[in-house]
């Protein structure tokens, strides 16, 4: 009888796994999808996007076209929160959201108008792995005497990653910075630091490669805002390896996370979950076609993919992240009093 039972369930899960497939078959032919973009369309945000959308539709039965839309506004927060209440919940449009979508919820920020955990994910093209450098010629130019001596480091504002990371350091584990704020853009940081203006700065690893202060090595990488170290930075630690006791740990790694997301592909809450899993589907199997990881690669992109599964996990771990600590990161980056 059991068996019989087992059986029986066993069926019953392959119909409607069958149905759902069903549901979701060819219901691309002759569409087109839009991609909300959470960026402009020079930057790494709107170049990721014009390869996703040139390889994403061949792997979706029905071969639609896909759009970019660039929806820069509000730091990004504009294409998060009009893909949430907004756009229409049939898959035809999909958010690439900012590297920060979870970490900006679980920190309060203020025009969040989202829930990450009622979105449907399919997956992340890649990491956005920041790392602390700083010239070789200033006075203060590694970990040790940070300790000691504030360094001085260029950013934006107070959301950005440029000033986010290094406050980090320094409320966790007691490093110290001087971040000169007001810069329009990572570029202008970048100019302000080949003038001696500022002493190091945050910005992509990717965006360090391609620059003369990698190429002529003019800094020293001091540390790296990721889970694990890349590896062309195998000496270099990352901020969570910094951590003395569990709980540094786990405000650094929640901090961290932000980087960890860094290409994040969602779909609006109520998305059919056929279709959700059609798109997922066609998402694994984009990252591992030759063509677009020789476009990611032409273009310098960051590849360590995540499944839409591990995407929602991690956003999941970054929003359980005991309160008690998550207050204590809130207040070290001001967005509580």
């Amino acid at each position: 009888m059991t068996l019989r039972l087992s059986i029986f369930a066993a069926a019953a899960a392959a119909g409607a796994l069958a149905a759902g497939a069903a549901s979701a078959s060819g219901f691309y032919k002759g569409k087109q999808i839009t991609l909300a973009v959470s960026a402009g369309a020079g930057g790494g945000y709107g170049t990721v996007g014009q390869i996703v959308a040139r390889h994403f539709p061949r792997f979706i039965e029905g071969n639609p076209t896909m759009v970019p839309s660039y929806m820069p506004k509000a730091g990004g927060l504009a294409a998060a929160n009009y893909i949430y209440n907004v756009a229409p919940k049939d898959g035809t449009v999909m958010g690439l959201l900012r590297n920060a979508t979870a970490f900006g919820q679980a920190m309060g920020s203020p025009g969040i108008k989202y829930d990450v955990r009622k979105m449907g994910w399919v997956g992340v093209t890649g990491p956005i792995v920041n790392v602390l450098a700083i010239r070789k010629d200033s006075p203060v130019n590694t970990l040790e005497q940070m300790k000691k001596t504030p360094v001085v480091l260029g950013g934006t504002g107070k959301l950005g990653t440029l000033f986010t990371f290094p406050k980090a350091l320094d409320a966790v584990l007691g490093y110290k910075s001087k971040i000169v704020l007001g810069y329009r853009g990572t570029r202008d940081v970048r100019g302000a630091l080949d003038r001696n203006e500022v002493q190091g700065m945050v910005q992509p690893w990717p965006n360090w490669q391609r620059s003369h202060f990698y190429k002529d090595k003019l800094v020293n990488f001091v540390v790296q805002f990721g889970f694990k170290r890349e590896p062309g930075l195998p000496d270099t630690p990352t901020m969570i390896e910094l951590g003395r006791t569990d709980d540094e740990k786990k405000m650094l790694r929640l901090v961290s996370s932000a980087g960890v997301t860094g290409r994040n592909f969602g779909l609006p809450p109520g998305v059919p979950k056929a279709r959700l899993m059609e798109l997922r589907t066609a998402f694994n199997a984009m990252v591992k076609d030759p063509a677009y990881i020789e476009d990611m690669k032409k273009r310098k992109r960051m590849m360590d993919p995540l499944t839409g599964e591990q995407q929602a996990a991690l956003f999941e771990e970054v929003l359980s992240t005991p309160k008690p600590l998550v207050e204590k990161i809130q207040k070290a980056l001001g967005y509580k009093k």
